[in-house]
């Protein structure tokens, strides 16, 4: 189980306490870290790059997600997917650790795509 201080972080309030049982240290620290990054990098950006969307078209990615997408990898928040056999490019989460990162980075449409965990997405549709 969570310790109190993690148990009462908006990051992880929302996570069931089955699911909070099986957490590793490090994925609460990403789950944490995620979150901090979609509450103060992405969702205030919204407008920046619905404007940009509209000025560049929807097929050509905004400036400004080009910009976030280098200070995520700068974070160590890039790639979060990989798996372990991925060795340095993994950041060691399970399925189930990164689901709540995927979680938390679906409040911001575009999220993912900044931090190049669009990749998922694309292999469930897929399947």
């Amino acid at each position: 189980m969570l310790s109190p201080p993690d148990a009462n972080h908006p990051a992880l309030v929302r996570i069931p306490p089955w699911v909070q049982e099986k957490l590793s240290p490090k994925a609460v620290d990403y789950i944490k870290r995620v979150h901090h990054w979609v509450e103060t990098e992405c969702i205030p950006a919204e407008p920046i790059v619905k404007a940009q969307l509209a000025k560049f078209g929807r097929w050509k990615t905004p400036p400004l997600i080009h910009e976030l997408r280098a200070k995520a990898k700068k974070e160590g928040l890039f790639n979060l997917f990989l798996p372990k056999s991925f060795g340095s490019l993994s950041p060691g989460l399970t399925n189930l650790e990164y689901s709540c990162c995927a979680e938390i980075m679906g409040r911001c449409y575009w999220a993912a795509q900044v931090r190049r965990d669009i990749g998922v997405n694309v292999w469930v549709m897929d399947s």
